[in-house]
């Protein structure tokens, strides 16, 4: 009786290990997700064509840009591409519905893409410096 339990169990393992290996391809996942237009698949790629690219130079008598309004659409990609020159980490931060962050350590680099789904204006700023790098104005 033992034995056509082990048994049981182990057909029942078998069974339902090989139903959950191919579920989550059949519900439109796959081992290998071909990336969207506007995310690299490693490094850095071409933004997609209606990507609004703010570069940032984190410095250490503040950020360049300051204080710059960009006129973005809402749901259009926005990405920062951040350059850290300055001596200590920062964190960039969008001031949105959801927030986004990115921390930057001294002298490296980094890259943040959203979207922005509501209208009105939305402040990214340097944490650090406690300075607005950029002003974007969604409509």
């Amino acid at each position: 009786m033992r034995t056509i339990a082990v048994a049981a169990v182990t057909t029942l393992v078998l069974v339902l290990g090989a139903c959950g290996e191919g579920g989550d391809r059949d519900a439109g996942a796959s081992a290998d997700p071909a990336p969207s237009p506007s995310t690299p698949a490693s490094g850095t790629a071409e933004p997609a064509d209606d990507t609004v690219v703010v570069e940032v130079t984190l410095a250490d008598d503040g950020p360049t840009p300051r204080g710059d309004r960009v006129e973005v659409e809402i749901g259009q990609p926005v990405r920062l591409v951040v350059s850290n020159r300055s001596s200590e980490a920062d964190e960039v931060h969008v001031h949105s519905d959801p927030e986004h962050s990115l921390d930057v350590a001294a002298g490296a680099s980094g890259e943040l893409e959203f979207t922005v789904d509501r209208p009105g204006q939305v402040a990214v700023e340097s944490h650090h410096a406690d300075a607005v790098i950029v002003q974007l104005v969604v409509s």
